[in-house]
């Protein structure tokens, strides 16, 4: 049993220290599900030093149907920035984990998350992106709800029902905890999870720096990309929590492509950290102690340049030195599937859409008070490196894709791999100031975490599995226990 300590656990996972793991059946596991599987089945690390990952996570459709459970349904998952609604009736549709809903701003500015699932049919009663709305009726029989989920109209109700249908019993599930944090909106379905600053955890304090360095916030720019890619949602997540090393390969030939254009010498910043969390959070940053300028290395033009930098002063006087000018953060991603990538002002969440499948939605974030020049020069940087013609965002899904679709096969799914990065390293002292675990900028201690923490969460069933009809919902290493998913009508 690990410890109950978090930063234990999150030095284990770091060094490859402290208590062992379960034991693991050796024998393989059915390619596909239906048949029941061996105990403790769906761990993540298959050596007790935990730094070998078994394959079978990336692929299996049992254990992405259990993660759905198991992970995404107690976990605090952003749905949507605040910027993104003005009027009450406002709305954006989104997934939480498979599930779709719909966040709506409430008459009183607060928010609700609905399950966008009619409870006469199960028919989407939203199909647009966004918009504003008084009600949200069901194309299929007529159906309709409030802004609150509240069941408002029902076609020849008294014809059809008489007086027996309960309205205050049939509106749309919802959410039961929806909570903002720097003007993202989360929800969870999970009553008992702490509240969410408690579960951002060390992870607030670097949220700080993307979303409000000088007290003056971020707004989302209108329109989010959304597109569907092959691959795991697992290997995008744990690559924007720490990997900074698979730039110098994955991304070489657009960096020499964006270094001859701006007819400039090859440079790749090689001097950098990763952070790893407890709660499974991570975050790469270039080591801006010595004057590091990010913008103009990056050929932004100067007045952009200039107008970052009196943020960075402003920046620097909100959150003091440390946060304000030694960290430049590259990326980051907060347990399970929000990634922030604030040197390209995109913040993007990976739904799954089964083990070999996901979709993308994907936001430029901009300072709030930034002027048009500004957002339309970080608005086209984005859209040059990621987004769906993003060339970086082609690199990346390519390997994506391919690590994937590989890892099915009947001897490739038995090869575990190698997590090894960093292993055993003492976490470097030269940043006191940021709390986390520091590790160099290439290591796979972020990944690591990110895999106990997915490990700690598969370990116990949920409640609900054996209703849905999961093969082997009882076989965890823990008797299920926990809330079942808990919804409000």
């Amino acid at each position: 049993m690990s410890s109950d300590n978090p930063g234990d656990r999150i030095q284990a996972a770091v060094s490859g220290g402290g208590p062992e793991p379960v034991g693991r059946d050796r024998t393989p596991s059915p390619a596909r599900g239906g048949e029941h599987m061996e105990p403790r089945y769906g761990r993540a690390f298959v050596d007790g030093e935990r730094t070998l990952v078994d394959r079978t996570i990336f692929s299996d459709p049992v254990l992405h149907r259990r993660e759905l459970g198991r992970v995404f349904a107690r976990s605090w998952l952003f749905l949507a920035h605040e910027s993104q609604f003005e009027r009450p009736g406002d709305f954006f549709t989104t997934f939480m984990g498979a599930d779709p809903v719909i966040v709506t701003r409430q008459r009183d500015g607060g928010y609700r998350v609905l399950l966008n699932s009619c409870r006469h049919r199960g028919m989407r009663v939203c199909r647009y992106d966004s918009g504003n709305a008084r009600a949200f009726t069901c194309s299929y029989h007529g159906w309709s709800y409030g802004i609150d989920g509240s069941l408002i109209a029902v076609p020849e109700e008294k014809a059809a029902y008489g007086d027996r249908l309960d309205r205050s019993a049939w509106g749309l599930a919802a959410a039961p905890r929806v909570e903002t944090f720097k003007g993202l909106v989360f929800g969870t379905w999970d009553t008992e999870i702490p509240p969410l600053p408690e579960y951002l955890g060390d992870m607030a304090y670097y949220l700080d720096i993307v979303l409000d360095p000088d007290g003056k916030g971020t707004v989302a720019l209108p329109g989010v990309h959304r597109w569907r890619m092959r691959g795991n949602w697992k290997l995008a997540a744990e690559q924007f929590a720490g990997d900074s090393y698979h730039v110098l390969s994955t991304h070489l030939s657009a960096v020499i492509a964006e270094a001859s254009l701006r007819d400039d010498e090859l440079r790749v910043p090689t001097t950098g950290f990763q952070v790893a969390m407890s709660g499974g959070h991570g975050l790469g940053a270039f080591d801006g102690s010595e004057d590091f300028d990010y913008w103009r290395t990056a050929g932004f033009p100067e007045d952009v340049c200039a107008w970052m930098a009196a943020r960075a002063d402003r920046a620097e006087r909100h959150l003091g030195r440390a946060r304000a000018r030694d960290a430049v953060l590259i990326h980051g991603n907060v347990f399970p599937n929000l990634s922030l990538l604030p040197i390209r002002s995109s913040l993007r969440v990976w739904h799954p859409r089964g083990p070999d499948a996901l979709e993308v939605h994907s936001w430029s974030i901009v300072p709030a008070d930034a002027p048009p020049f500004v957002r339309r020069a970080l608005l086209l940087d984005y859209g040059r490196h990621f987004g769906p013609s993003g060339t970086w965002e082609q690199d990346d899904s390519e390997q994506w894709h391919y690590s994937t679709a590989d890892g099915d096969g009947f001897i490739t799914r038995g090869l575990p791999l190698h997590y090894r990065m960093g292993h055993g390293r003492a976490p470097r002292t030269s940043f006191p100031e940021f709390p986390g675990s520091i590790d160099g900028l290439f290591s796979e201690a972020n990944q690591r975490c990110f895999y106990e923490r997915w490990s700690e969460l598969m370990a116990v069933p949920h409640p609900a599995e054996s209703r849905n009809g999961l093969p082997g919902a009882a076989d965890g290493a823990v008797s299920g226990t926990g809330p079942a998913p808990a919804v409000t009508t």
